[in-house]
């Protein structure tokens, strides 16, 4: 229904016989991203970040299934209160969680501890305690991968299973 009304005033749009075209291409491309957005396929997932200490903190979601070519939706909530429990999640090529979790020490706070490799395959903004955000990407070929918190000395615990069908 979405798709139809916004055809439908892209037509109308078009029929107005606007003397400026520059405006009527703008408002024509803008309906055109969002009809992209509607018809693409969201898989939506929130994921608590818990704990107040180094031995408590945890994904509250260990498992993660996604269909191939959907994009997905991760809504981070850092549950935490204590200012040291910053958290991001990142999404990595399995195998590869411990490599980019070294080389995010050395990337620093600057690069929100996100390091410039290519078996990072989405990755988050830092979360402060008490902040939610999202992350949004279109899901990788089939296979299985991981995600973690690179921020230091949390991906060793705050890990998971990213599973592409």
């Amino acid at each position: 229904m979405k798709k139809i009304t916004y055809l439908l005033l892209i037509a109308i749009f078009a029929s107005c016989g606007s003397s400026n075209d520059n405006k009527q291409n703008n408002v024509e491309n803008q309906i055109q991203t969002e009809v992209a957005e509607v018809e693409k396929n969201w898989e939506e997932f929130t994921i608590g970040a818990i704990g107040n200490t180094m031995a408590e903190m945890k994904y509250d979601v260990t498992n993660i299934t996604v269909n191939e070519g959907s994009w997905v939706r991760i809504i981070l909530v850092n549950e935490g209160v204590d200012l040291a429990m910053l958290h991001n999640i990142v999404f990595v090529n399995y195998g590869t969680r411990k490599e980019v979790a070294s080389e995010a020490i050395t990337a620093g706070r600057a690069a929100k501890y996100v390091p410039n490799n290519s078996n990072v395959i989405a990755a988050s903004e830092l979360a402060n305690p008490g902040e939610t955000i999202t992350l949004e990407f279109e899901a990788p070929k089939k296979g299985n991968y991981e995600f973690i918190c690179t921020y230091p000395g949390h991906s060793e615990i705050m890990r998971g299973y990213f599973f592409v069908k």
